[in-house]
């Protein structure tokens, strides 16, 4: 009997030991508080659009989370606080939905207009919702940074975005690391705080966020040792990511992305990034 009984205490304290699953976890996040949007996939749709609300944005966006542009409209209404449904667009070819014949990302306003060009809506996203501005003074220039700082002549191709040149031949390192050296550079003149334009995340930030994001995972496959997050050779850029990644805007990106990030091998697939770091390896 005591035999018995130390058995199933083992058992009990074995089962305390146990890791907790990710769906406990992402209760206890600051995001799980709020509610989730509606999200539609448009694969199951594709012969009639679903039904939406006529009094809600609605978001169009790339299926996969693949597309940064989709993703700085998404950021940019998280930081909003508005409330809007989301319509997931396939742009692979076979799966896009025949009443859908745009581009992403679209809005649908809640006024019935609706409109393209992810800066262009982040911008009435201010006019519409002019409570907490995403864009001030400085932020036309710094958002214009971005143009001269990321690798010129490349592609801004959704799924390996300023990683190829025109000529379809990957960037050399020299070229990556000199962009990271300037994007440090420019945080370093922040004043106020980790962001681009201070202590909060604004326009900016959120133009430059997706594309940092992606660098941040794919750089370091494609040349050992190159670290966007490398504390000692980009302090401020580091520091940045730190402080995006403790947002309630960006844990809530990440919490709804994860469905999306599981199917999609970190923005470039597997057989890319080796041939990438394979040819790499000669530049």
């Amino acid at each position: 009997m005591p035999c018995k009984r130390a058995v199933l205490l083992l058992a009990a304290h074995a089962a305390a030991l146990q890791p907790p699953s990710w769906s406990s976890l992402s209760k206890t996040l600051p995001s799980a508080s709020r509610e989730v949007p509606t999200i539609i996939d448009a694969v199951h749709h594709r012969q009639t659009k679903p039904k939406l609300s006529d009094e809600t944005v609605v978001l169009y966006r790339e299926r996969n989370g693949w597309c940064p542009y989709s993703e700085r409209v998404w950021l940019g209404l998280e930081c909003k606080n508005v409330e809007y449904q989301t319509v997931l667009i396939d742009n692979t070819g076979g799966a896009r939905p025949s009443w859908f014949g745009s581009t992403t990302p679209r809005i649908r306003w809640a006024d019935g207009t609706d409109q393209g060009e992810s800066i262009d809506i982040l911008k009435a996203l201010d006019e519409r919702y002019p409570s907490e501005p995403l864009f001030d003074e400085h932020s036309s220039a710094l958002i214009g940074a971005f143009k001269d700082i990321f690798p010129r002549m490349t592609r801004p191709s959704s799924r390996a975005a300023f990683l190829f040149r025109s000529s379809g031949q990957p960037v050399a390192r020299r070229d990556f690391e000199s962009t990271l050296e300037k994007t440090d550079a420019l945080l370093a003149e922040t004043t106020g705080g980790p962001f681009f334009a201070g202590a909060t995340p604004t326009a900016p930030g959120i133009c430059w966020a997706p594309f940092l994001e992606r660098y941040a995972a794919q750089l370091p496959l494609l040349h050992d040792g190159l670290r966007p997050r490398d504390g000692a050779r980009y302090p401020n850029l580091s520091r940045w990511y730190d402080a995006m990644e403790s947002t309630t805007v960006w844990k809530s990106n990440f919490r709804r992305l994860m469905p999306s990030m599981r199917r999609r091998p970190r923005n470039c697939s597997s057989s890319t990034a080796w041939r990438l770091k394979e040819v790499s390896a000669r530049t």
